[in-house]
């Protein structure tokens, strides 16, 4: 544990010499105060030009789900790119010698930036939540955070065979947290057509039903992506 840490840390000087990287770790606390200030000032501006008494404020919780998921993502996705320079400065085979080893490797580059980014969600969400914020809801919200990060970075990875690869599939990779809003969106059978994401059921459970069962279906497959994705990225370091 101590010599993962050491890597963490290692991890995180690189990240504070990189204006990059230190841009997407701060943008979720701008996102933040865009929901919480600006979004309530355009709502007021719509509902007073046109006359109406509500406007944005019915989908309101969206914004606090929204920012949830920017958390995940891009903390994890910090973690990922470091993890693609270092594998192109072909240096992650050394870390497989160090006391740390692979296990150390990959807490510190994978599961610690994830787990940081289940902390700020819970700092964050209730700081600039505009919505209607309930005790579960933002349990719910914080696990999503973590595992979505968790597969955020493992895809990331596996995938992309540089950096500059990795800033598009980090991109592309957005699309899986931004399927929890397809049963808001899309209606009836042809949204079972992305029930292989996690993330959809977490949204059918948002938006329709609270049935317990969608989000066990969520973890079950979070489990099978992380475990998919994890055998791929064992092999690319």
């Amino acid at each position: 544990m101590a010599n993962s840490i050491k890597m963490f840390g290692f991890m995180v000087r690189q990240i504070t010499k990189e204006a990059m990287m230190i841009l997407l770790l701060i943008a979720p606390f701008l996102a933040g105060s865009l929901f919480k200030f600006g979004i309530p000032m355009v709502e007021k501006y719509i509902c007073s030009y046109f006359g109406f008494t509500e406007c944005i404020s019915p989908y309101y919780d969206l914004f606090d789900w929204l920012l949830a998921i920017l958390i995940g993502m891009l903390f994890a996705f910090v973690g990922g790119l470091v993890s693609l320079g270092e594998i192109d400065d072909k240096i992650t085979m050394y870390y497989s010698v160090t006391p740390g080893g692979k296990l150390g490797y990959i807490l510190s580059r994978i599961v610690y930036p994830a787990g940081l980014s289940g902390v700020a969600a819970l700092m964050l969400i209730p700081v600039f939540s505009i919505g209607n914020l309930h005790l579960f809801n933002l349990f719910v919200m914080v696990i999503s955070t973590v595992l979505s990060g968790i597969v955020t970075a493992l895809l990331v990875i596996a995938i992309s065979s540089n950096k500059v690869e990795g800033m598009a599939v980090g991109k592309l990779a957005g699309g899986f947290g931004a399927v929890f809003f397809i049963p808001l969106i899309v209606k009836g059978y042809i949204g079972y057509i992305f029930s292989p994401f996690p993330m959809y059921w977490i949204g059918k459970f948002t938006f329709e039903v609270s049935n317990s069962w969608y989000l066990v279906a969520a973890l079950i497959l979070f489990v099978i992506w992380i475990m998919g994705l994890y055998k791929m990225f064992v092999k690319k370091i």
